[in-house]
């Protein structure tokens, strides 16, 4: 993928995938220590310990659509490859969570791309989730609820209004990420 913004796509469409109805997404860019923080956690159906010790083999999945699984092996690969770590702990019933820490100055790392669109994308098409993101740049922090915005509107959230109003509110203040 070219894009960090897929990458993380991918990966919450697998929390997506696994019936979560929570999700929290972070992304923090610390600027002074030189590292990006990407963490995803989610409520969903969890993996036992036999699939979480196999998750990062490409040529595994749990799917039965097809006999390959390449996001999680093509993360862990490039955050490997920049010098970085990626933690994935799950439990069955609980929900599973990913925590990638990466020098964002490695000349392989991706570019993080259209995340504003990402986050966009994830909220108009799965209206039913509740997602948590908080979006850190250094001192510069953007937290979005899904679950306070649908308390505070008497429409639903992938209505047009709130739809335009999310992308012009995402890509005002995610624009230069």
């Amino acid at each position: 993928m070219k894009e960090l913004s897929l990458h993380v796509l991918d990966l919450v469409q697998n929390s997506i995938e696994a019936n979560a109805k929570n999700i929290y997404l972070e992304i923090r860019k610390d600027l002074q220590r030189g590292i990006l923080y990407i963490i995803i956690k989610d409520d969903g159906k969890g993996m036992p310990k036999e699939i979480l010790e196999e998750i990062k083999n490409p040529f595994f999945t749990s799917r039965t659509t097809r006999k390959v699984g390449l996001g999680i092996p093509l993360f862990y690969e490039l955050i490997k490859n920049c010098g970085g770590e990626v933690k994935i702990n799950s439990e069955v019933g609980k929900g599973t969570e990913i925590y990638a820490e990466v020098p964002f100055l490695c000349v392989d790392l991706p570019p993080m791309g259209n995340l504003s669109g990402t986050i966009w994308g994830l909220i108009v098409a799965n209206p039913d989730i509740d997602f948590e993101i908080k979006i850190v740049k250094n001192s510069d922090e953007i937290n979005i609820s899904t679950k306070e915005i649908k308390k505070s509107i008497k429409i639903p959230i992938n209505s047009p209004e709130v739809i335009s109003f999310l992308k012009e509110f995402l890509n005002e203040n995610l624009g230069g990420w």
